[in-house]
């Protein structure tokens, strides 16, 4: 008997498993507050990002993808938050340069709504005709296997994220 045989043979021996049933939903209770904080970004008021951040340059849909290279810290708008994980839905209506939140230094969104979690932020997404779009959570950060994390190697060095009050 072929190895071929034995593996389809011990395959036709299994018990069948029952499909467990429709999907019930993951849960509602999730902070996003404390979901961005375990990611590394901050989160601010619109008062309190004028005392941060008070020489900041809200994105111009005008300015080619180089120039954004000098731009310290970038300020733009998200779709949605998700509480889940802290990740945040952008679309290139925000940026149309598609290097815009990778290449500042520091970046700050606005986020206008938060949904529970990713299958919520799916649900979100369906309403939406981009032809551009991603998660982002948190600044960019990597480690090598000497355990040395490295903040901003790959995009942002640190991420603010200001809710609107209607979000909080």
């Amino acid at each position: 008997m072929s190895a071929r045989e034995q593996i389809l043979g011990k395959m036709e021996a299994l018990e069948p498993v029952n499909h467990p049933g429709d999907f019930k939903g993951a849960s509602d209770d999730f902070d996003f507050k404390a979901s961005l904080e375990v990611v590394g970004a901050r989160v601010l008021t619109a008062e309190e990002l004028e005392i941060e951040f008070p020489g900041r340059r809200r994105y111009d849909k005008t300015m080619d993808g180089l120039s954004l290279a000098d731009v310290e810290v970038l300020e733009i708008d998200g779709e949605f938050g998700v509480a889940e994980n802290g990740a945040i839905w952008l679309t290139e209506e925000a940026f149309p340069h598609r290097v815009a939140p990778f290449i500042c230094q520091h970046l700050v969104i606005h986020v206008k709504k938060i949904v529970p979690h990713m299958h919520a932020a799916y649900e979100e997404l369906g309403n939406m005709n981009s032809g551009f779009g991603l998660f982002l959570a948190g600044p960019s950060k990597t480690a090598d296997i000497e355990q040395s994390l490295v903040i901003g190697a790959h995009g942002a060095r640190s991420l603010t994220v200001v809710l609107n009050s209607s979000t909080l």
